[in-house]
């Protein structure tokens, strides 16, 4: 079980060893299981816990130890409790399921299987915040199974991939000694290929139509270290560096410059402290009649926030809704304030933007912005939707260092383009930065620690997919169905 887990988390970026994987190790985690009491059970999903998160999000560490200034065993120490609290979940999974199998028809124990690993994943996106990382169904980001995504999201695709093959196991299981099993098997196989098709046929559907019109953008990553990027010393250079290679070479691009976007906190400090050493640059900027968008921080009184403003024309300001806890705030800081004192995190008490969750409006075009931990909750950047032609994330991934979470996390906005039908612009202080078509693939990039600029045409679109109308509801309510029928089953049976 703990290769399994460990061989699972593989299966994402920037391994990606195979969209066929996630499939198999889903189907060997359900068998191995299915003939466990429901202790044991938990403990085999416990350890499929373990080696699914303690890979998969062993970047926790990076962030805690190398920039937050913790000690080697204070970092190990988060960092197991972290993973020991995401292995309660696939725990959960595996005992709720082996209790529930006794009374339930073999038709429907896939079904219940997929709903409880679904339920459970839709679980992690809430508590405390929310953390959706590693979901299952970005083991699909990339593959034609993952043409589901306009229509059920990755929660969706997460059911799809934990049901089909225990489905088919259990199908091939009570069958095998039929009298018509080969014309039984011909059936299910024939019932896979046309899923198979179908998923291909989707791949071509267009779920969003262009517009006749298309912005030239430039997207910057200065790739400054993050131990250097919060230092007065360096704050003159960061903006040398911004300011200069936005400007560089800009009579040389093919098109005239509509937008230039900095990353996160690109500008490390308070925007109204580094105005008048901005202004040469965005009068600059306003005479050749160029947007910019830079990250950085606003504050309102005692208020801060982390923040993307307009540096010219309106000044529109997008303040950060989503906030990372022990990032970015302190939950129950009354029991964990003590944690301060060992953790030194720039900037980590921040308030989060408050009202209607809406595009920003640069030119003609409203702007889908999200920053960093945010462009991952899906359901809420719906909010954005249809009046979003463009989805924007600005991030600073620096504080994940040479792990797997930069990489992990271009994932997430790669499936936010195909949920939404819609081309996405990611920029990043250390990488990594791309441009990505509404399909999701990723057709220009800045490589991690690299520096350089992109310059693409991007052509927004306009309509709503189906999940965009819908949600996660359906996925939601799907499971919540299956799972009432097998208790209803199983209380019956009790009585």
């Amino acid at each position: 079980m703990l290769l399994a887990g460990t061989l699972l988390s593989f299966t994402f970026a920037p391994y990606n060893i195979g969209f066929a994987f996630s499939f198999l190790l889903m189907l060997g985690f359900y068998v191995d299981i299915s003939q466990l009491s429901p202790k044991n059970g938990a403990i085999a999903g416990w350890l499929f816990g373990l080696g699914y998160f303690g890979l998969g999000v062993s970047w926790v560490y990076h962030s805690i130890y190398l920039f937050g200034g913790a000690t080697v065993p204070l970092a190990a120490a988060v960092t197991l409790l972290f993973v020991l609290v995401m292995t309660v979940f696939p725990a959960l999974c595996a005992w709720a399921f082996l209790t529930l199998k006794p009374v339930l028809p073999w038709s429907v124990r896939a079904l219940v299987f997929a709903s409880l690993w679904t339920l459970l994943e839709l679980a992690r996106g809430k508590i405390m915040g929310g953390f959706p990382w590693i979901i299952l169904g970005y083991s699909q980001t990339e593959s034609f199974v993952g043409s589901l995504a306009p229509l059920i999201g990755v929660y969706g695709i997460s059911f799809f991939v934990a049901f089909l093959l225990p489905f088919l196991a259990d199908y091939a299981l009570v069958h095998r000694r039929h009298k018509q099993r080969n014309a039984l098997y011909g059936v299910a196989l024939f019932g896979l290929f046309c899923v198979v098709i179908s998923l291909f046929g989707l791949n071509k559907v267009e779920f969003s139509t262009p517009k006749n019109t298309a912005l030239q953008v430039r997207l910057v990553q200065a790739n400054i270290p993050q131990s250097m990027k919060f230092t007065q010393a360096m704050l003159q250079e960061s903006l040398q560096q911004y300011t200069q290679m936005s400007q560089a070479g800009l009579d040389s691009v093919a098109s005239k410059v509509d937008l230039i976007i900095w990353p996160e906190t690109a500008i490390p400090t308070y925007f109204d402290r580094v105005e008048q050493a901005l202004a040469p640059f965005n009068q600059s900027m306003a005479l050749q009649n160029i947007d910019v968008l830079a990250g950085g921080f606003y504050r309102d009184g005692d208020a801060v926030y982390n923040s993307v403003m307009q540096l010219g024309g309106e000044q529109a300001l997008y303040q950060k809704r989503h906030l990372v806890p022990f990032g970015e705030y302190m939950p129950f800081r009354f029991l964990l304030d003590f944690m301060a004192a060992f953790v030194q995190i720039p900037m980590s008490d921040l308030s989060s933007g408050s009202g209607p969750h809406k595009p920003l409006m640069i030119g003609s075009e409203a702007i889908g912005l999200s920053i960093c931990y945010e462009d991952v909750f899906g359901e809420e950047m719906r909010a954005l939707l249809p009046d979003a032609t463009l989805l924007v994330n600005v991030s600073n991934d620096a504080w994940f260092g040479e792990s797997a979470a930069p990489h992990q996390h271009q994932q997430k906005a790669q499936m936010r383009a195909r949920e939404f039908s819609r081309p996405m612009l990611r920029v990043t202080n250390t990488g990594i930065s791309s441009v990505i078509d509404y399909r999701g693939k990723v057709v220009h990039t800045i490589a991690h620690n690299t520096k350089g600029v992109i310059d693409a045409t991007v052509v927004p679109r306009e309509g709503l997919t189906l999940y965009a109308k819908t949600g996660n509801w359906p996925v939601f309510l799907l499971s919540i169905f299956i799972l009432f029928f097998a208790l209803t089953n199983f209380l019956k049976q009790r009585r």
